[in-house]
């Protein structure tokens, strides 16, 4: 379940570079589905699969996102 208060950017240090990208739907599609079999067939540590779910979660919303604002 996903917290209402979640932030992707939770660890987000200001000291660190920040990276901003610009990319098409279709890029998005891809990489979330490239994640989601990445979990499907998961054998690594814990600490990395959390880190994946979080980043599934950040695709998923940037789809529906997308979906929302174009009424698909």
């Amino acid at each position: 379940m996903i917290d209402d208060d979640y932030l992707y950017e939770q660890d987000f240090d200001e000291n660190i570079p920040f990276i901003s990208i610009d990319m098409g739907i279709d890029d998005v599609r891809q990489i979330h589905e490239s994640i989601s079999l990445h979990l499907e067939n998961w054998v690594s540590c814990p600490d990395k699969k959390q880190r994946l779910e979080e980043l599934k979660d950040f695709f998923e919303r940037l789809l529906l996102e997308y979906t929302f604002k174009i009424g698909e």
